[in-house]
């Protein structure tokens, strides 16, 4: 079941019982305090990872040599911040890519254009979209590698 239909049953539920039995809702002299008090919920709260510490932990998960190909990867491209921006654009809002952001990537290689693609949709703000990275990835490459007239043994 998906969360959302937990969720409502579970609140119809709470407002059924609330209905036959008010004074399950209502507050008595004699109720023990709550499980957790408001300073301990805020405790917790705070002690939550951010969006950031689930980024850095992505970055922790690759090892040096795939760092070091990555890195290779975004030289190979030779292409500034806006492409990744632009390719980006196009997977999520289908946009296009510019012929010299096509260029870095068909420069790169479909293997650097896929890993840095599957880089970027690990980070947190962007996981969401990751079920349209694969096709989009494939389509993007094919669409830059016609365009700027060069075949790669990985275009296949």
């Amino acid at each position: 079941m998906e969360t959302k239909t937990i969720f409502m049953i579970y609140s119809l539920i709470m407002v059924l019982l609330s209905f036959s039995h008010p004074t399950l809702a209502i507050e008595g002299d004699n109720d023990e305090p709550l499980l957790i008090s408001d300073d301990e919920f805020d405790g917790m709260i705070a002690m939550s990872p951010t969006s950031d510490d689930y980024n850095e932990n992505v970055g922790r998960k690759y090892s040096k040599k795939q760092i070091d190909y990555l890195k290779n990867c975004s030289k190979k491209m030779d292409v500034p911040y806006q492409c990744t921006v632009e390719v980006l654009a196009d997977i999520i809002q289908n946009k296009s890519v510019s012929r010299d952001c096509c260029r870095g990537i068909v420069r790169a290689g479909k293997e650097c254009h896929t890993e840095w693609m599957r880089l970027f949709f690990q980070i947190y703000q962007l996981k969401r979209f990751s079920s349209k990275r694969f096709s989009k990835t494939n389509e993007i490459w094919n669409r830059c590698s016609t365009e700027i007239g060069a075949v790669s043994p990985f275009s296949r």
